[in-house]
């Protein structure tokens, strides 16, 4: 792999631990890489590199940004058959990482099982951090749902990645409602249900809060569909819905006269222990008149949900 001179004498018989002990000796690379050539050179007199002189040379390299030499000495491990751990694989991933290569990060720990190499729950969470870090927040989700689709157990450091991601995700779908793409805030919602990811109890909140923004967003461009969708969504989940959600699909929905909606979102309101004010009623009853539907009918729904709202008290 190298160039430099290098004056080398070895021992009798040329041990791991000294070559080892030379190269973390060595801060410059080249020279480096030239006492491990020099020890290959050794292999014919029965000498072999094993995993702890290849994973310190992958790690010097990847230290130095040669990534390229890094991954050619990985191949050579395995054309050696010598077993790389996980820790070897992790190196590299962690410089992928800081170099803002996430996704080679991912495919070097896919890499593993070339090596029928299992990687543990340290290096799932390391290629998760990676990819939150790197503000790849699809991916880290969709990777952290392998996760525990494989088994992997929650941990603390787990979870501290994943409340970052959380936040991240928070930032992401507030700075869309901001400038007033609530659909493509919804779709980052969507990500994190599809993911199988559910908010912490420091980050629920915010959640809620976000959750119950995107709605009344999606309202207000008349994206009813996608607003009933969420609404729905955060029903199943356990999210609080805020009054001015319910304001906004029930104004929303009597506009267009999608009044089977509004009945069933005006009895889920009394249910949670709210009631429409007289503004948000006075949009109900009208859309009523504008499906020429007759002012009794209105007003005995009112009368109904009235008494259920009496009755739930």
């Amino acid at each position: 792999m190298g160039t430099s001179k290098v004056a080398m004498k070895w021992s009798k018989q040329v041990t791991s631990s000294q070559v080892i002990q030379l190269m973390k000796a060595e801060k410059d690379i080249n020279k480096a890489i030239t006492i491990f050539d020099l020890a290959t050179a050794e292999y014919t007199n029965g000498f072999r590199h094993d995993h702890t002189t290849f994973g310190l040379m992958i790690s010097r390299l990847v230290s130095s940004n040669k990534f390229r030499s890094a991954e050619d000495l990985l191949d050579r491990m395995k054309d050696e058959k010598c077993n790389a751990n996980e820790e070897i694989f992790l190196s590299i991933c962690r410089g992928y990482g800081r170099v803002h290569r996430p996704l080679d990060s991912v495919r070097i720990f896919n890499r593993m099982k070339e090596f029928e190499c299992e990687p543990t729950a340290k290096g799932y969470v390391t290629v998760f951090a990676i990819l939150v870090e790197e503000n790849h927040l699809k991916l880290a989700l969709r990777f952290y749902r392998s996760m525990r689709e494989i088994g992997i157990p929650p941990s603390v450091a787990s979870l501290n990645v994943l409340i970052k991601a959380l936040c991240l995700y928070g930032k992401i779908v507030s700075t869309f409602c901001e400038i007033g793409k609530f659909r493509e805030a919804a779709n980052f919602l969507d990500e994190m249900v599809l993911g199988g990811v559910r908010p912490s109890r420091l980050t629920w909140s915010l959640h809620v809060r976000i959750n119950n923004t995107v709605v009344q967003g999606l309202c207000s461009v008349d994206d009813e569909n996608r607003a009933f969708k969420l609404y729905l969504s955060m029903r199943s989940r356990g999210i609080s819905i805020e009054a001015g959600t319910y304001d906004s699909l029930l104004k929303c929905f009597a506009k267009e006269g999608e009044l089977i909606k509004v009945n069933k979102i005006v009895k889920e309101m009394v249910l949670d222990g709210s009631i429409p004010d007289e503004a948000t009623w006075n949009v109900v009853v009208a859309g009523f008149i504008d499906k020429r539907k007759v002012l009794e009918t209105a007003e005995n729904l009112h009368s109904e949900i009235i008494s259920d709202f009496k009755a739930a008290k």
